[in-house]
């Protein structure tokens, strides 16, 4: 995000003689005025004259962009915009918060509708709801996005991953091609060193460490294919990890980490309960955590499945890809739509889990409660840089239900001969839900894992 003002403006920081004008002009434009310091805000000046202003404001666990103005006689030139960008740039956190009763405006610069506060700005949302302006919203800006890697930096990334992960098949399934009525080829990400996908991810990280973050190790929450990742890519580089789980993990997934050296930590019933300890670890120990889909060297390790897809299939038409927490349908979008504009890239969540569907839909970011047996899909909450990023680029979504997953399983064995998790089958049901739309082209469906444990596996073929 870059800012551009008029040449003949300025930025400079506010001093105490400000304030009287910030304040007077704040209090006419029914703007917030409480608190005010004059280190809280950035002033635009013409000729030593004051004619814009905008307030980064501080509470006791997070920042809020605030208190924006320009003067009557310079609006419609641009000015706030400016503003608000350099704001944006200086902002002391990555997540940029604003309450608004002007959603459009804010739209124009990248922001998204949230139903996701910080408990301070929902306090603040709900008095302004109450009080002066009904319509306010809280809405989200995560600068991560424009770290987000490039085609240059998934090309490294390929190199830096070389020498430890081979490159998995993409196998043509004739028995689902012919079934489907389309061109069914399957992207055997199950045949990973740790059975998914995220292991691409978790090394190309690990080699991006300096020596001190080494020392102080990696620190992440999983329900079990981004620990295992990022157990994996530790034990290969010599680095402590801490992988913070549900209660009720899966033991299959558990036991690989430890045996990969990784220390597991059990925290809450659910995903999301995990990842609140795991990030209050990192900040209490200075360990790096590593996000499911907000690291731009993870996803830049997941995209290299991309790079490989159109190399083995350069006429693909769809890819069909599980969203979890985002990173492997977010690295399709970044790098298979570069390389081939024309594809279509769809994403599929469990209906169990459907916050980033509903976000995506709803252009709004959410919540949803977590009831489905595809571990690598249970989140309960969307993030910012993968929702914008699907509504940016994400040509559909679909949910797939329990029984739809276990088909999928069921077929995949019948057709391929191998075993997918729930999650990693995801593709296959939404293929085998979407079938119509599919006629005549050529599909690759991500497995994305096979970590299935026997228990699943034999209630899953008895029910069949």
């Amino acid at each position: 995000m870059t800012t551009e003002t008029a040449p003949d403006v300025e930025f400079e920081p506010a001093t105490a003689e400000d304030l009287p004008l910030i304040r007077e002009t704040a209090d006419r434009m029914i703007l917030d005025t409480d608190d005010l310091a004059p280190e809280q805000f950035i002033t635009v000046r013409r000729d030593g004259n004051i004619i814009g202003f905008g307030r980064i404001r501080p509470y006791n666990e997070t920042y809020e962009l605030a208190t924006l103005a320009v003067v009557e006689e310079e609006r419609g030139h641009g000015l706030g915009e400016a503003i608000s960008r350099e704001l944006i740039r200086r902002f002391p956190q990555d997540e940029v918060y604003v309450v608004t009763d002007v959603v459009e405006y804010w739209e124009r610069l990248g922001f998204i509708c949230t139903d996701i506060l910080p408990p301070e700005l929902e306090t603040k949302r709900t008095t302004a709801c109450e009080t002066l302006r009904p319509g306010a919203t809280g809405m989200i800006y995560d600068r991560l996005i424009e770290r987000m890697p490039t085609l240059a930096d998934v090309y490294a990334a390929r190199t830096a991953i070389a020498p430890h992960l081979q490159r998995t098949p993409l196998i043509h399934n004739p028995k689902l091609s012919r079934e489907l009525d389309c061109d069914i080829h399957v992207k055997m990400e199950m045949l990973q060193p740790i059975g998914a996908f995220k292991v691409r991810g978790g090394i190309n990280l690990a080699s991006t460490l300096d020596e001190e973050e080494r020392l102080r190790g990696i620190i992440g929450a999983s329900t079990g294919n981004h620990g295992q990742s990022l157990a994996y890519a530790a034990n290969l580089l010599g680095i402590p990890c801490l992988i913070a789980m549900p209660e009720e993990a899966n033991p299959m997934k558990v036991e690989s980490m430890r045996a990969l050296g990784a220390q597991v930590e059990f925290h809450g019933t659910d995903f999301e309960l995990a990842r609140e300890w795991a990030e209050g670890h990192a900040r209490e120990t200075g360990m790096r955590y590593v996000h499911h889909v907000n690291s731009p060297e993870l996803v830049a390790g997941v995209a290299t499945i991309s790079i490989e897809i159109i190399e083995d299939l350069p006429d693909v038409d769809v890819i069909i890809a599980p969203v979890g927490g985002g990173s492997s349908a977010v690295s399709h979008c970044i790098v298979a739509k570069a390389l081939r504009p024309e594809v279509e890239v769809i994403g599929v969540q469990a209906a169990g889990a459907p916050a980033f569907y509903r976000s995506w839909k709803e252009r709004r970011i959410q919540e949803a409660g977590i009831d489905t047996a595809a571990e690598g899909l249970a989140t309960g909450r969307a993030y910012y840089v993968a929702v914008k990023t699907f509504i940016d680029h994400l040509d559909d979504m679909v949910l797939v239900t329990e029984d739809e997953i276990d088909e999928a399983i069921r077929t995949l064995i019948r057709t391929t001969h191998v075993v997918a998790e729930q999650a990693g089958a995801t593709s296959t049901a939404a293929a085998m839900q979407i079938r119509d739309s599919l006629k005549g082209k050529k599909v690759v469906l991500i497995a994305s894992g096979g970590n299935l444990t026997l228990d699943a596996l034999r209630r899953i073929l008895n029910s069949g």
